[in-house]
């Protein structure tokens, strides 16, 4: 009975949660040589305890990330930063960022446009 008590104690720990606000952001048409293009993703921490970004991976080097580096608390909102570099891109574009937080779990954000000559 002891354990019992024990192990549902256990599992009814803190958790933590996280929601975008929007999960794929669509930069429109952009120049080649128009510089890079950046969008700040939103999200909250809808659990009850901290929530720690541990890494954001793009799916390629055209993407530099940059996030949150503090927890956050319940309910308060943290960021990740996409910017995008479209030179040498021309043309239709969809890239993901793998976003995985202290809780282990893993989200997919994307951005995605068309860049012209």
């Amino acid at each position: 009975l002891l354990l019992s008590i024990l192990f549902l104690n256990f599992s009814v720990a803190k958790s933590q949660k996280i929601t975008f606000l929007e999960s794929e952001h669509d930069f429109g048409q952009i120049e080649e040589n128009g510089g890079n293009v950046s969008h700040t993703f939103e999200f909250i921490n809808e659990g009850d305890s901290p929530l720690v970004i541990l890494s954001v991976k793009p799916s390629c080097g055209c993407t530099t990330p940059d996030w949150s580096k503090d927890p956050i608390k319940s309910g308060s909102k943290g960021y990740i930063v996409a910017e995008y570099n479209p030179r040498g891109r021309p043309g239709v574009f969809r890239k993901s960022l793998s976003v995985v937080t202290s809780d282990n779990k893993r989200s997919v954000i994307f951005i995605k446009g068309k860049v012209s000559r």
